[in-house]
């Protein structure tokens, strides 16, 4: 469903991504993964449609992504950036409500399937007591759960989500990374950059790791996932477990000092 040919971006004179080539099959999990400023929300950025690539392309369904109209490509595939300031004056309702703008005729235009869709939004991610708070006074963790349920409430079949769990505490983490999953089941295509390797490897079908703007790693948990990848990628010592309930490979990073009791 989405293809990046041979692309090469960045900000100004400043190139970040260089000559990478990925796909991202429909109905595809994969998860983003890397050191600080390898290039993981230039990628989203590009996928978007937001960054003007120096060169090369990204077509989602044969498509220049930079040729869909925004309301077209917002039908298409919902994205959560990085970066999210709270509006201020908005609640919580009427952010989540801003996820339907794709399908409505703009802020005035909702109907009750509009509302009956946020709601569920709402609901799935368990910020129904939050519904009436100004987003201005949130947290840093429930205006993230905020911004993915508004996400989710855009009901588009691709999903690219930059950093979705920054802030988020570790049983909503795990509440979060469980409705992707599903989500994925039902036949969504997720793109999320993550940091954690460890709920990467739990929860994702394929890593991909990127170093120095370029594709470093690409394939599965148990393909990737070794103690000379991940120490290569991140330049840091690390043993490599598996999970005792999935088998799946787990990452743990040895202190450089004696810390010891």
């Amino acid at each position: 469903m989405i293809t990046v040919q041979n692309l090469s971006a960045g900000y100004g004179k400043r190139e970040v991504l260089q000559g990478m080539n990925l796909s991202f099959p429909a109905g595809s999990m994969t998860a983003v993964l890397g050191p600080n400023g390898s290039g993981k929300t230039t990628l989203v950025s590009s996928l978007s449609g937001v960054l003007c690539p120096i060169s090369g392309k990204v077509e989602i369904a044969g498509k220049n992504v930079r040729d869909y109209r925004p309301r077209e490509l917002a039908g298409i595939m919902a994205v959560l950036p990085q970066k999210v300031e709270p509006a201020f004056g908005l609640t919580v309702k009427s952010m989540v409500m801003m996820g339907r703008y794709a399908h409505g005729s703009g802020f005035f235009g909702y109907d009750s399937e509009d509302e009956d869709i946020c709601g569920e939004a709402i609901r799935m991610i368990g910020i129904n007591h939050l519904i009436d708070r100004p987003v201005s006074e949130l947290s840093g963790g429930e205006f993230q759960r905020v911004l993915m349920a508004r996400t989710v409430s855009q009901q588009a079949k691709i999903m690219v989500l930059d950093e979705a769990a920054s802030g988020v505490d570790v049983a909503g983490k795990i509440e979060l990374f469980d409705m992707l999953k599903k989500m994925n089941r039902q036949g969504a295509t997720i793109i999320c950059v993550i940091h954690d390797l460890n709920l990467a490897a739990l929860y994702f079908d394929r890593l991909v790791f990127l170093s120095n703007g370029k594709v470093k790693l690409d394939g599965s948990p148990a393909e990737v996932v070794t103690k000379d990848n991940i120490s290569n990628v991140y330049k840091t010592s690390v043993s490599i477990v598996e999970h005792p309930q999935l088998g799946v490979p787990q990452v743990l990073f040895s202190p450089s000092g004696d810390y010891s009791c």
